[in-house]
């Protein structure tokens, strides 16, 4: 029934866009605006029967890998759709994969040679055409995967990432490579073009693991790709692995190149040296990898963040490196360079599950190179990447130490980012539980962020951020950072609320702020149009918005009819701008969906 009603929906909202069109058309017709709130069109653009044709300055900008690009900067230089006519932005095509399980539809559709490359939850390919939506071929992994999957697994994908006519895949504990034109696996990749790349590694401390999956690693995240090396993590911290690996694969053989244990278990491990005293008690698991790494070519470094410890937390006293951390090692070896603990001893679920951004930015006249990477702790994070050392003042603070479990060693502070000025930055979202129903308060009690855990507590960020895996995005033309949030304390008895921010970050201050129904759980994309996109997440319904990316008025709504957990892509064709999205997805993504929106411009 759940799966009727979910295929009801869509092709209820199918009927929608059909009647909209129409509507549109006939208002078009007898120039009557049916959206009274619309902006109208800017002065000074030509149109011809009602299509805006003044078309984007960059005339065919694709995107090629997870985050756009190997800074993962989320900014297209597009500039057909702007402040003036975001208004009239209207669907152009839809396409269904007809694959509706998993953890909600999170996959970015990356856009290369008018071609569209999709995922479903299980890594399963799609390449449709970009123009109108029609498939064109599929690859699917469902009985390539293995046996062996361990309880709890859950399907998860986030996309693709494409290199010199290759598409690759991550799925289960594999990599796919594919022909992009005709979705043919590439033979001399792997086997037949499937490489165990996670098993590789993990037989080479024990031969005897049968599958990747039964020992608790698969993936969930985009490869990255560079200088024909592919880059990628493995999760996932609660199915206790000994530490999460990041893999450098060579894209030509599935061949791994090196790889770097986030929680080194031995002394065979690279940083145990650095890591080893900081667990005590024999626990050392958890330090998978959520998302997609960031690469600084002219540097020589790639930027992971690395999810939370876990197990019993009595059993791991110490700081627990490398886990809720961001750590930056060399291309060429995999060598440990800087890292940065954004965390000690999480028993929060505070781990860092976005891939880190990267950019350049000058700070009292001085030129900076830049990361910044926003926790689940709601904390913004803003390092010099040639370093690992922060760019304005991060402190220390001390934090509540009383606990009830016996045997837990709480550490005594956190790392706590400040503004230039010295003040403390506005986090991106509440760190302290706000609007709790008064009824929820009778039996329950307020308590500070870092409170080790009690019962009948109320805290905030709640277990599910905070910043989760949605990814930031940096506007080359504002400067501003762009931060999705959620804000769900833990034990609150209410719905949750989305947080849009925008900060600047050479001071460190929150710019504008949006407030919003739903999980802010999904990435955001910034255009030279001087906008920014964003989704929403609901169990009752899903909006995918557009703000100026300046001043963060809201300018457009669009109701997809399921939860946007997903983040947009942009790209243009022969001046066409289009801005496409997945949704679908309930609470917190917990059921799924397998839309993919493309809008633009009206062009009737």
């Amino acid at each position: 029934m759940q799966l009727i009603s979910i295929y009801f929906n869509y092709y209820k909202r199918i009927l929608w866009l059909l009647a909209a069109g129409l509507l549109a058309v006939l208002s078009a017709c007898s120039q009557e605006s049916v959206n009274t709130t619309s902006i109208p069109v800017a002065t000074g653009s030509e149109t011809t029967g009602g299509a805006v044709d003044n078309l984007s300055s960059a005339r065919n900008i694709e995107w090629p890998l997870h985050n756009y690009d190997l800074y993962g900067s989320r900014f297209s230089p597009t500039d057909q759709i702007t402040k003036d006519n975001v208004s009239t932005l209207t669907p152009r095509w839809l396409f269904q994969h007809g694959v509706i399980d998993g953890v909600s539809n999170q996959t970015t559709p990356v856009i290369v040679n008018e071609i569209m490359y999709i995922t479903d939850s299980r890594g399963s390919v799609y390449a449709v055409n970009a123009r109108d939506g029609h498939l064109i071929w599929t690859y699917d992994v469902t009985r390539l995967l293995g046996g062996g999957r361990r309880e709890g697994y859950i399907f998860r994908h986030r996309g693709v990432a494409y290199d010199d006519g290759v598409v690759y895949t991550a799925a289960g504990s594999f990599i796919f490579a594919l022909d992009a034109e005709t979705g043919n696996p590439i033979e001399g990749f792997g086997n037949g073009g499937q490489a165990s790349v996670i098993l590789d590694v993990l037989h080479q401390r024990d031969p005897s693991i049968e599958t990747a999956i039964s020992a608790g690693y698969w993936f969930t995240t985009a490869p990255q790709i560079h200088n024909d090396v592919i880059y990628i993590g493995t999760t996932r911290s609660e199915s206790h692995i000994a530490g999460g690996y990041v893999l450098a694969i060579d894209d030509q053989s599935g061949e791994v190149l090196w790889n770097f244990n986030t929680v080194p278990q031995d002394e065979n491990d690279q940083g145990w040296d650095i890591a080893g005293p900081t667990w005590v008690g024999g626990e050392r698991n958890g330090g998978g990898i959520w998302e997609t790494p960031s690469i600084d070519p002219e540097l020589g470094m790639v930027y992971f963040a690395v999810g939370n410890p876990f197990g019993d937390s009595t059993k791991r006293d110490g700081m627990n490196l490398f886990t809720d951390s961001l750590i930056a090692l060399s291309l060429d070896e995999g060598e440990l360079i800087w890292y940065y603990q954004q965390v000690h001893h999480d028993v929060w679920d505070y781990d860092s599950g976005n891939q880190p951004v990267l950019f350049d930015m000058e700070v009292d006249g001085s030129p900076v190179k830049a990361l910044a990477q926003a926790n689940k702790n709601s904390w913004l994070y803003i390092l010099d990447r040639e370093t690992g050392q922060p760019v304005h003042p991060i402190i220390e603070t001390p934090v509540s130490t009383e606990t009830e479990t016996e045997g837990e060693e709480p550490w005594p502070t956190q790392p706590i980012p400040h503004k230039k000025n010295g003040e403390r930055m506005e986090p991106v979202s509440p760190v302290f539980p706000t609007d709790i129903p008064a009824q929820h308060m009778e039996q329950n009690q307020l308590v500070e962020q870092f409170t080790p855990i009690g019962p009948n507590q109320i805290f905030a960020p709640g277990f599910g951020g905070g910043s989760n895996y949605g990814p930031l995005a940096f506007g080359k033309d504002t400067g501003y950072l762009y931060v999705n949030a959620i804000d769900q304390p833990f034990n609150s008895g209410r719905d949750p609320k989305g947080y849009f921010s925008a900060y600047d970050p050479s001071t460190g201050e929150l710019i504008w702020r949006q407030i919003f129904e739903g999980y802010g759980q999904a990435g955001p994309v910034v255009t030279a149009g001087g906008l920014v996109f964003v989704g929403a997440g609901s169990n009752t319904a899903g909006y995918f918005y557009a703000f100026d990316a300046a001043t963060g008025e809201e300018l457009w709504r669009f109701n997809t009819g399921s939860g946007v957990f997903a983040s947009p892509s942009v790209f243009s064709i022969d001046g066409e701008e289009f801005i496409t999205v997945a949704s679908g997805g309930g609470s917190r993504g917990r059921r799924g969906g397998d839309l993919i929106l493309t809008f633009a411009l009206p062009d009737w």
